[in-house]
C-alpha cells in the first residue's frame, strides 16, 4: 500500500511539472507580442518612454545648450550653462513636459530660473509638473507678470508657487519689475558665464499675448551666440519693443529667434526681423492645430528676410549648442532633418493685420 502511494505521489509531481513547463513555453511565446510598439488608430506610436534620451550628454561646463522642446501646440525651452538650469514656459500638457523632465534628469535637482512668458495655458500648464512633490525639484526664482486671471489651472500653479515661497524660499518676481528695482531689465549670470536679460512686457498691452515677457540669452562669448524669446508677442508689443529702447539696451540683434506666437503672421513684421537680424528661426507648434500655424504670410516674411527656419512639429526638438570658447560660434541641430518645411495645418490667415504674401 505504501509503495502504491509513493508511486502515485511521484506521478502527480511529474504531471504538475509538465503542466508548469507548458505554461512557461506558452507565456514565452506571447512575450514578444507585448514588446511590440503600440499604435493608435491614427498610426502614431504611443509614447511609453521619454521622448528624447540624448539629453544626458549635457556637459554642465561653459557650453551653452538651448533645447526648444517638441511639446505640441505650445512653447517650452530648456537652457543649461554650467550648473545653471533655466526653463522658459512649459507647454500645454503636464504629461509631455513631465517626460522631458525625466529625459533631462531634472528630478531631485534645482532649477535656478523659471520664466512664464504670459498667461496662456499652452505656455503655463506643463510648468505645474515642476511642483509635483514626487519629483523633488527645487526652484529658486519664478518670473511671471502676475496679471489677474480666472483660469483654474493658472490659479493652481500660483498656489504651488506661493506654497514654495513659504516652505522652500522660492523667490517670486513680477516681470513688470523683474529685479524689483524699478527697471525694465533684469540680468542674471549663469555659472558657465552665459547671461539672461529678462525684459518687462508692454504695460497695458491688449490681451495676454501682448503682455509677453522677453528674454535675451547671451552665450559666454557674446559674439558666438545670442537668442531672442518673446512668447506670443503680436504686432502691438513687437512695435513697443523699439519704443521701449530694447533695440539699444540690451540690443535686439541676435543669432537665433524663437518665433513669436508659434509662427503666426501677427507675430512677425519685416521691421522686427530688420532689428533682430536672426540667422535662424525656430517655431514651436503642433502639427495639427486649429490656427493655421505656420501662416503663409509669416513664412513669406521670413523668406523675404532670408531667415531659414526649423519647426518642432516637423523637426522635433531643436538643440542649439555654443561651446563657450571665443570664436567657436554655435551649432543648431533638429531631431529630424529638413529646413523651411511646411506643415499640414499651414494656411493663409484672414486676420486684417496680416498682409497677403
Amino acid at each position: 500500500m505504501l509503495k502504491r502511494l509513493l508511486i502515485a505521489a511521484i506521478v502527480i509531481v511529474l504531471v504538475a511539472f509538465v503542466i508548469q513547463e507548458q505554461q512557461q513555453r506558452t507565456s514565452g511565446s506571447r512575450r514578444p507580442r507585448k514588446s511590440q510598439p503600440v499604435h493608435t488608430r491614427r498610426g502614431a506610436r504611443k509614447l511609453t518612454s521619454p521622448p528624447v534620451t540624448s539629453f544626458v550628454s549635457d556637459t554642465g561646463g561653459r557650453e551653452l545648450i538651448v533645447r526648444v522642446l517638441d511639446v505640441g501646440q505650445g512653447d517650452a525651452t530648456y537652457i543649461r550653462n554650467g550648473s545653471s538650469r533655466v526653463i522658459i514656459d512649459g507647454g500645454p500638457d503636464t504629461a509631455v513636459f513631465g517626460r522631458y523632465l525625466d529625459s533631462l534628469r531634472l528630478n531631485n535637482s534645482t532649477i535656478d530660473v523659471v520664466i512664464l512668458s504670459h498667461q496662456h495655458l499652452d505656455h503655463y500648464n506643463g510648468l505645474r509638473e515642476l511642483f509635483r512633490t514626487s519629483r523633488h525639484i527645487r526652484i529658486r526664482y519664478f518670473f511671471e507678470n502676475e496679471d489677474p486671471a480666472t483660469a483654474v489651472t493658472l490659479a493652481r500653479l500660483r498656489d504651488s508657487i506661493l506654497s514654495r515661497m513659504d516652505r522652500d524660499s522660492l523667490i517670486y518676481r513680477d516681470t513688470d519689475d523683474p529685479c524689483s528695482n524699478g527697471r525694465r531689465i533684469c540680468t542674471i549670470t549663469m555659472t558657465g558665464g552665459a547671461k539672461l536679460h529678462i525684459l518687462a512686457p508692454m504695460p497695458g498691452g491688449e490681451g495676454a499675448n501682448n503682455r509677453s515677457a522677453v528674454v535675451k540669452l547671451i552665450a559666454p562669448d557674446s559674439a558666438a551666440f545670442t537668442m531672442w524669446f518673446a512668447g506670443d508677442a503680436e504686432h502691438e508689443e513687437i512695435s513697443w519693443f523699439e519704443t521701449a529702447g530694447y533695440d539699444r539696451d540690451p540690443g535686439m540683434r541676435v543669432s537665433a529667434l524663437k518665433a513669436d506666437h508659434h509662427g503666426s503672421c501677427n507675430g512677425v513684421t519685416p521691421r522686427y526681423l530688420a532689428l533682430l537680424k536672426p540667422q535662424w528661426m525656430v517655431a514651436s507648434l503642433g502639427a495639427r492645430n486649429d490656427y493655421g500655424h505656420m501662416h503663409t504670410q509669416a513664412k513669406a516674411i521670413y523668406r523675404q528676410a532670408g531667415v531659414p527656419w526649423y519647426r518642432t512639429d516637423q523637426n522635433g526638438t531643436v538643440t542649439i549648442r555654443s561651446p563657450g570658447a571665443d570664436g567657436k560660434g554655435f551649432s543648431i541641430t533638429p531631431e529630424r532633418p529638413g529646413v523651411d518645411l511646411d506643415g499640414p495645418s499651414d494656411r493663409t490667415s484672414s486676420q486684417g493685420k496680416c498682409a497677403s504674401p
